[in-house]
């Protein structure tokens, strides 16, 4: 059973993404910031991850270069950022970043599981 971290800062988005993702028969751990994030990929060691990128205390960019300064790139599970941003204002920084996959709010539940069938391939 695949395992997915969620970390998203608005408390109904991340239950509604929580409740997506396990009635496709997901383990799905919730983190309200990039802080508690960090904390629960390290006592979860995730499949995949699924991020905001604006959030307080740490943003999606910033969770995810501290991740990936601490975990060996062979190991380091499918990352997905969640945003309400354009794909154009965030591509740049991005890329600067080496991120996976960008998934723009608002989201269909059928978008949302084909993404994160084909990341856990």
């Amino acid at each position: 059973m695949s395992i997915i971290l969620t970390i998203e800062d608005e408390k109904e988005l991340r239950e509604t993404l929580a409740d997506i993702l396990e009635v496709s028969g997901y383990t799905v751990y919730q983190a309200a910031d990039g802080l508690e994030g960090i904390k629960m990929f390290n006592s979860q060691a995730p499949n995949l991850v699924i991020c905001d990128i604006n959030m307080p205390k740490m943003d999606g960019f910033e969770c995810f270069k501290t991740l990936k300064a601490q975990v060996a790139e062979s190991e380091f599970p499918p990352f997905i950022f969640l945003t309400a941003k354009t794909k154009e204002e965030i591509v740049s920084e991005g890329i600067d970043i080496d991120a996976v996959d960008f998934f723009a709010k608002p989201y269909s539940a059928a978008e949302l599981l084909k993404i994160v069938e084909l990341r856990l391939r």
